[in-house]
């Protein structure tokens, strides 16, 4: 077994190419064990694609082969995020092995997890997060690892969490994965709605846009993100502000499309003032086949929490992602375990939990 840096192909048909195909083999099955089904696992394209865009950060994918005949089988991969536009002291990475592979020696996953870390040091970072991801809890377990707050645990046996354990790492958030499966029941979305708008009143007005935001709105959005990325519980991770405009929410949603995906979009203007405070985000497989959705960005905006518009504009969202895919069966989010009031419109909804990632934190020397 080595560990080699995935080569980039200048397009998913060249032979190049078969490191990404390996990765997204591994992530697949990794998707399937954990969590049921596929949906989530990054294909070859989605691959490619943000390989090929790192105007925000700087990415690297190793990957850990052993030699097969003509060309290497790949066993495990590791992606190492760094930061460039802000969190510059950051480097965060996450590590999949295939199944069969997770032994009690840990030599896959240990030699990608020092690898990562070394090009982190080399890079000039001194704070490295790993994203763990694990399925539904077992209530047997006898020993938990507990998130640093004291809201979110995961189980200590994990692989990944003995790899990050040993390694010197703490946990300082939990989130959770949780799924939604349609279809809602009659008039369930519509009496969300009737009771968002029935609290908020005719001092909100919404807009819901699919697949482009008007070049009116579009400052107003990235400003949302900023909000989000400034307001989202963070526990004990070191990360600061990340600062959206314009350009780089073009930039995410032409991503987006490269990817196959379109997106429904329902936010909230507060009448009086003419701003966005609210809004929130599905994705979904651009072809009409695709079963599955993912709820992404939710933010409501401080000075306009309490009037139900996280309810609101996502109640008004799902009815939209219905009439523009109802073959959907399945929509799937992520909630730090942190923010009780998005989990608690979550469940209203009826997501259920389905699993999570535990946030490893460690302080390079």
């Amino acid at each position: 077994m080595r560990i080699v840096e995935a080569p980039h192909p200048v397009s998913v048909d060249h032979p190049d190419s078969w490191a990404y195909r390996g990765i997204a083999e591994v992530e697949r099955g990794f998707a399937v064990e954990t969590w049921g089904a596929a949906d989530t696992a990054r294909s070859v394209v989605d691959l490619h694609v943000q390989m090929s865009n790192q105007r925000y950060a700087d990415f690297c994918r190793l990957v850990a082969v052993e030699d097969d005949g003509a060309r290497p089988r790949v066993v495990g991969h590791g992606f190492l995020f760094l930061p460039t536009s802000s969190n510059t002291h950051l480097a965060q990475f996450e590590i999949q092995v295939a199944r069969g592979y997770e032994d009690d020696a840990d030599a896959v996953g240990r030699a990608l997890a020092e690898a990562l870390l070394a090009r982190a040091r080399a890079a000039g970072r001194d704070t490295v997060l790993y994203s763990v991801d694990f399925g539904d809890e077992d209530p047997a377990t006898a020993e938990w690892v507990t998130a640093s707050s004291g809201k979110g645990r995961v189980a200590a046996g994990l692989p990944g969490i003995r790899r990050a354990l040993s390694l010197g790492f703490e946990c300082a958030i939990v989130e959770r994965k949780s799924l939604l499966e349609l279809p809602f029941a009659p008039g369930a979305l519509e009496a969300f709605e009737a009771e968002g708008r029935a609290v908020a009143g005719e001092t909100y007005r919404l807009h819901t846009w699919r697949d482009r935001i008007p070049d009116e709105w579009i400052d107003a959005y990235a400003a949302l993100e900023t909000a989000l990325a400034a307001d989202e519980p963070r526990g004990d991770q070191d990360v600061e502000d990340d600062p959206w405009d314009a350009e780089r929410v073009r930039n995410a949603h032409e991503q987006l499309a490269a990817r196959g995906k379109g997106y429904l979009i329902t936010a909230a203007e507060h009448v009086p003032t003419g701003e966005l405070v609210a809004m929130t985000m599905l994705a979904f497989r651009a072809e009409a086949a695709g079963e599955y959705a993912e709820q992404n960005t939710t933010v409501v905006l401080r000075a306009h929490r309490g009037h139900r518009l996280g309810l609101l504009v996502k109640a008004v969202n799902a009815q939209a992602l219905v009439v523009a895919r109802p073959g959907v069966k399945r929509v799937w989010t992520w909630n730090n375990e942190e923010n009780p009031y998005m989990l608690a419109i979550n469940v209203a909804m009826g997501f259920r939990p389905a699993g999570g990632c535990a946030e490893m934190q460690l302080k390079l020397a």
